[in-house]
């Protein structure tokens, strides 16, 4: 509740927030949330943090959440900045560049187009950067209050911002009651766990704290043993304090031991009979206008007040001011109570039946006033369904804005709402059609469950082909793979002859859903190699069927030379990047990355950038596990193993705790962390696998990194008997570069002393590897079969060298540097072993490959040389992400602008630039161009 007085015993959690105030002006990540119970002074605290944060010259942005607008989305977002942005110079200033794509939050429902807008991982970056751009004209401090109450969208802002907070000049302060978190808790628990988060739990007050209290506001000569009653009555709750204080006070309770057990009469309830007595004592007129703030929400508009109160504006506004006198409504704008308990105790005052009335009454004054959308659906959302047309249409417009604003959580509940409401049969497929795409966005469990019924029940075949596409997609990743393949074949039949770009699409997911196992789909080789016969095609369905051709032919017969051409003429036009990245273009993109070639990072930066603006999780979640494989391939293992958690995370999500594409973000993972010496992490890794289809790629790819960690643990025989049970694999056995199942049994031969069979397998691994020609698998073999062969000249170590030696394949590089130079120690060749061993030192420290690092040491050491202190300098010296950031600044591109491009934080931009000032031996941007051209003239 309101309070101007004296704080009591918050001295430490005001020193904090000082502090943090500080150090977000330095540059820090800080999050600021104090948590406690209801009345706890949440409020209050975050008052102070407003004050000082305003004196320390930061413009201060709040927004106030309530329940009734928890399905508003954005709610929150734009109650912050949506004022601020009235101004055509500050908004157009603060909406530039990536922020721009945020205009759709703060625009006015008749001024949207019905085309899909950006979607929440555009949406959220759009935010980031409009608060970014605010942040440039000064520092910037966000205030909500609280989370709990915050709408899901919001929510996800604020978790998206926190991560990328440092170097902003951006604070955030927030309060939030965990113990009554609702649907949103994982999300505020999310926010809460971040390292940048500040947990500030202010306590009750003490026995003394309490006392002071009673004699500031009730009598200076209170009696102990009265305020220890009320300390007891209360728990020492400053909100239940003061609302007894004033009880005694109304009742001229004289504040003495002989008066203490009156206090127990009174007890912790004291808000609730409080507020409705003061209420009572109120004109009939105040009284209406608080029920109806309670059932319209913190923020009410006067007219709507005033239209669901049945009372003209002028006795609205006199009947506020008499509820502001009696610290039931606030003061300040926007309309709404002095505290969530005071709106809980009148609003709980209502009958269920009464709410329900009023809720209703209240949306279809707002809708009459022209509320948005979702505003009336909020409304809406507190009243039982009954079957009626126009809730139904409400629902529907709110899902349908809800998607264009990139919100497709809200969009699902307005639009499940929407079917409750039981809409007409000739609306009733359109709307399930809406509700599963939208599901298909966050939830591909609940979408394939969704266009089962949509499918089955339209008429036209083009429709049913459209729904077919999307409900295939959801079921390879979350169930057997026939039954994606049986709802494509069907499709196809049906469309018989006509639109044959469709009848490609769909035919690109029958064929691609043999990689998932369990699959029956006839002729399908002969059928891919006629696709590729056929050329590159120009349309997008038969372009997805090309890209599913050309990794087919990776796998099984192709070279890396003629694939990576393939899959680049299929990219080449952007077409299936911006449209369908996160399937076409990611399996395409999967063959460059098998053949090593450095086209293949390109396609996934457009294909993550084009996944976020069509608002697909799913999308994201695909590149972000193809991308994480390619830097594992690549060695570029830190953000490899990024890259996959998040892919880890967004699978758990949204592809079900057992979905069969759990197996590829486990086993790519695993392999990641096999590399960077964390075995245990490996194997809770390999724990999160789900179950993938017998003889299904997923099902190889976990065995291959099952088998890897067996062999890091030196378990050759359990290694060797996995090996005969999953090798070889369905599908590109004979291609090293994906299932190299030959060198993996020869490496367990060889712990195990069969040194003959582990080098007869190898012999035929070497000659696939040749016949591939990507340099990273040819090397891989080269080296384990020259290690094993142990001759004088180490042709086959050096030849695995020279393959890497200006590839993408900077890992397996610097294994075949450190066995180089290994086997040369040992041949007591100890001076020339050391080169070698210290690139290859070098190499894997800059990959982050802690266990190849160790053994390249530890055979310097033992040739008696010793690890460079300049080593991990020059151009060559620059991992992928820094040559890209180095390039970009040399060119003249601003930090924000590099930031922008590359889908990352300023801060971020700056940390590696200081890293390449500092390998490149500079100190400034235009020194870049010179000391990169070293990397050419060297």
């Amino acid at each position: 509740m309101s309070d101007s007085g004296p704080l009591f015993e918050r001295d430490r959690e005001v020193e904090v927030l000082e502090g943090l105030v500080r150090s977000a002006l330095g540059g820090d990540a800080v999050l600021a949330l104090v948590e406690g119970p209801a009345g706890i002074g949440k409020s209050r605290l975050l008052a102070e943090a407003r004050e000082r944060a305003r004196a320390a010259g930061f413009r201060v942005l709040a927004a106030r959440g309530s329940d009734l607008e928890q399905e508003l989305p954005y709610g929150v977002v734009r109650q912050l900045f949506e004022s601020l942005l009235l101004e055509p110079e500050r908004r157009e200033r603060w909406l530039r560049g990536s922020a721009g794509g945020a205009a759709r939050v703060f625009a006015p429902p008749q001024d949207e187009d019905h085309a899909v807008g950006p979607g929440s991982f555009g949406m959220l970056h759009a935010l980031f950067w409009l608060t970014v751009n605010a942040a440039a004209d000064g520092p910037l401090c966000l205030v909500i209050d609280d989370l709990r109450w915050c709408d899901r969208a919001s929510l996800r802002f604020i978790a998206y911002l926190e991560h990328r907070l440092e170097g902003l000049g951006v604070l955030v302060v927030a309060a939030t009651r965990m113990e009554e978190a609702g649907s949103e808790s994982q999300l505020v628990f999310d926010i809460i766990e971040d390292p940048a988060a500040v947990l500030i739990r202010p306590l009750p007050l003490s026995e003394g704290g309490a006392a002071q209290m009673v004699r500031d506001r009730l009598a200076e000569d209170a009696e102990r043993r009265f305020c220890a009653a009320c300390h007891h009555a209360t728990g020492g709750n400053p909100l239940l304090l003061r609302e007894l204080v004033k009880t005694l006070q109304a009742e001229n309770i004289r504040p003495d031991a002989a008066h203490a057990d009156a206090i127990r009469k009174v007890g912790p309830r004291a808000v609730s009979r409080t507020v409705l007595l003061r209420l009572s004592r109120l004109p009939s007129d105040a009284v209406t206008i608080a029920r109806a703030v309670a059932v319209l929400g913190d923020g009410a508009s006067l007219p709507a007040t005033a239209a669901l109160a049945g009372l003209d504006e002028g006795k609205v506004a006199e009947a506020t001011h008499t509820l502001v006198a009696a610290e039931i409504l606030r003061a300040e704008a926007p309309l709404g109570f002095v505290h969530a308990i005071v709106g809980d105790a009148v609003y709980l005052e209502l009958s269920l039946s009464e709410r329900e009335l009023l809720h209703q009454h209240a949306a279809k004054e707002l809708a009459t006033l022209g509320a948005a959308p979702e505003v009336v659906a909020g409304q809406l959302l507190l009243v039982p369904s009954r079957g009626d047309p126009w809730v139904a249409m409400v629902m529907r417009d709110a899902g349908l804005l809800a998607m264009r604003r990139g919100d497709a959580d809200s969009a699902v509940s307005y639009l499940r709402r929407a079917l409750e409401e039981g809409v007409a049969d000739e609306d009733r497929l359109r709307l399930l059609w809406e509700l599963g795409a939208a599901e298909a966005r966050v939830d591909s469990e609940a979408s394939a469950e969704r266009l089962r019924e949509v499918q089955g029940r339209l008429d036209d075949p083009l429709q049913r082909a459209l729904v077919a596409d999307v409900l295939a997609r959801s079921l390879l990743w979350t169930g057997p793979a026939h039954e994606a393949v049986t709802v494509a074949q069907h499709a196809i039949v049906e469309l018989k002859e006509t639109h044959p770009d469709q009848r490609r699409a769909l035919e690109a997911i029958e064929l691609y859903a043999v990689f998932f196992g369990g699959a029956r789909v006839a002729h399908w080789e002969t059928r891919l190699a006629r696709v590729r016969a056929d050329g590159v095609p120009e349309h997008l369905g038969a372009k997805m069927l090309a890209a599913v051709a050309a990794w087919d032919w990776a796998l099984n017969g192709g070279s890396a030379r003629e694939c990576s051409a393939f899959a680049q003429s299929v990219l080449a036009d952007g077409a299936l990047i911006a449209r369908d990245p996160g399937f076409g273009a990611a399996v395409a993109g999967a063959a460059l990355a098998l053949a090593d070639h450095d086209e293949a990072l390109r396609v996934w930066e457009e294909a993550i950038s084009a996944s976020r603006r069509l608002g697909s999780a799913p999308y994201v979640c695909s590149v972000n596990l193809w991308r994480g494989w390619t830097w594992l391939r690549r060695g570029e293992l830190a953000e490899a193993e990024a890259s996959l958690r998040e892919a880890n995370e967004q699978l758990r999500r949204g592809f079900g705790n057992n979905g069969p594409s759990l197996a590829y973000g486990a086993a790519f993972l695993a392999r990641t962390l096999i590399e960077r010496g964390d075995l245990s992490g490996a194997r809770r890794a390999l724990a999160g696998r789900g179950r993938p289809n017998p003889q299904s790629d997923g099902d190889w790819l976990v065995n291959r990194a099952g088998i890897e960690l067996l062999l890091a643990e030196g378990r050759w025989e359990e290694a060797l008997a996995a090996g005969e049970r999953h090798s070889p694999p369905p599908r590109g056995g004979d291609n090293p570069a994906w299932a190299p199942w030959r060198s993996l049994a020869a490496r367990a031969l060889d712990g195990l002393g069969r040194h003959d069979d582990a080098l007869a397998l190898l012999i035929i691994e070497l000659d696939a590897a040749r016949r591939w020609g990507a340099p990273g698998a040819l090397a891989h073999t080269l080296r384990l079969l020259g290690t094993l062969r142990q001759n004088d000249d180490h042709e086959l170590l050096r030849e695995a060298v020279a393959v890497t030696e200006a590839s993408p394949a900077r890992l397996e590089h610097a294994k075949a540097l450190t066995a180089l130079g290994s086997a040369m120690r040992r041949s007591n060749q100890r001076s020339d072993s050391r080169d070698p061993l210290g690139r290859g030192l070098e190499l894997a420290l800059r990959c982050g490959a802690t266990a190849l690092a160790e053994t390249a040491r530890t055979e310097l050491y033992a040739a008696g040389g010793r690890p460079r202190r300049e080593a991990l300098s020059g151009p060559a010296s620059l991992t992928p992400s820094e040559r890209r950031i180095a390039n970009l600044a040399a060119q003249g591109q601003t930090t924000r602008d590099i930031a922008q491009s590359l889908y990352v934080t300023p801060r971020t931009v700056e940390g590696h630039l200081t890293n390449i000032y500092r390998k490149l031996g500079v100190s400034t941007r235009t020194a870049l161009p010179g000391a990169l051209a070293g990397q050419v003239s060297a």
